[in-house]
């Protein structure tokens, strides 16, 4: 027997095709799971970036390639050697946008738990890049946190650092995202067109763009000793700065570290991920983080590339959407 459904290609530079898929059950192996997404969400940098054809972060094959890496979905099936998976649980996992996938048990990232909602879980993973930023100095009550950019990454970070009562900081061009990184958590916001040339103000800086005037920033903002830390790709589509992105005054004289957080396989097969992951899945349960604030609506997945528009549109209230597979 064969399940079908599709999967989300981009073949070329904003050329979209929704391919046909199926899974022959009889070939599924004893540790492996068979389970169709519920929604997925959008991570708004990285997917738009590749929907426009830019330069790959990685070596190889740009195209065709699949988009996606925050999926919720329910299980069908399950292979003989699975027993704390079960058919009904919902999963959190890094799978593409596709209606239907066959995950090894050990990738699965977390069991969504009864009392979240599954659209909600989808940004579980985009919380953990936040989070796993905050996790590489060590926190205390005089903790100062900038973070520049508030999109879902930022905005994510700011509610974190707040239920970890770290002292926060936001930069942005949007007043209507800093009014929201004030409601969650943000102890002081500035916009950055008009910041008061703040300097030296804080342990870690989080750069969530590929900005180079936000990187000047970031320079200007950290502490002797401080942490850059990057979920943006500084200067990725962009023509070379007219300052020296290493400049001795900032990086030598203060002796900046400059840390790189994304995407791991390493973090998810040594547990780091799946941790943080249960952490957040746990702090959404409680309500101590609210995903409502970051999802700007949920749609059909069949509309991806209009969303992807809208994203690039930058309009102030589009922070990521939702799509939905299943009904």
């Amino acid at each position: 027997m064969k399940i079908k459904g599709e999967v989300i290609n981009l073949v070329a530079p904003q050329d979209i095709k929704f391919k046909v898929l199926s899974i022959d059950i009889a070939a599924i192996k004893p540790n492996e799971v068979v389970a169709k997404t519920l929604f997925s969400a959008i991570s708004p940098g990285t997917e738009t970036a590749a929907y426009l054809g830019m330069e790959a972060l990685r070596p190889g094959k740009i195209f065709p390639r699949l988009l996606g890496y925050c999926n919720a979905a329910e299980v069908v099936i399950v292979g003989r050697n699975v027993i704390d998976v079960k058919p009904g649980d919902l999963i959190l996992t890094g799978e593409s946008h596709r209606s239907i996938f066959v995950i090894e048990k050990e990738n699965i990232l977390a069991k969504i738990p009864k009392n979240v909602n599954p659209e909600n879980a989808t940004i579980t993973y985009l919380y953990n890049l936040g989070l796993t930023c905050l996790q590489t100095i060590k926190l205390n009550s005089d903790t100062q946190i900038a973070v520049i950019g508030m999109g879902v990454l930022g905005l994510g970070a700011i509610e974190l650092a707040n239920n970890l009562k770290v002292e926060t900081f936001a930069f942005s061009n949007s007043s209507y995202k800093l009014k929201l990184a004030k409601k969650l958590g943000a102890n002081k916001v500035y916009l950055k067109a008009k910041n008061e040339k703040c300097n030296n103000i804080a342990d870690m800086v989080i750069v969530t763009s590929n900005s180079w005037e936000d990187w000047h920033l970031a320079l200007q903002l950290v502490k002797r000793n401080g942490v850059i830390s990057v979920l943006g790709f500084p200067g990725r589509g962009l023509e070379p700065p007219n300052f020296n992105p290493l400049d001795p005054k900032y990086f030598y004289t203060k002796k900046v570290a400059i840390i790189p957080v994304g995407r791991s396989l390493i973090q998810i097969k040594n547990n780091t991920t799946k941790n943080n992951c249960r952490k957040i899945l746990s702090l959404i349960s409680k309500k101590k983080l609210n995903p409502q604030n970051l999802i700007s609506g949920i749609y059909s997945y069949k509309e991806i590339e209009r969303l992807y528009e809208v994203l690039l549109l930058r309009d102030q209230k589009s922070i990521t959407y939702v799509l939905q597979w299943a009904k």
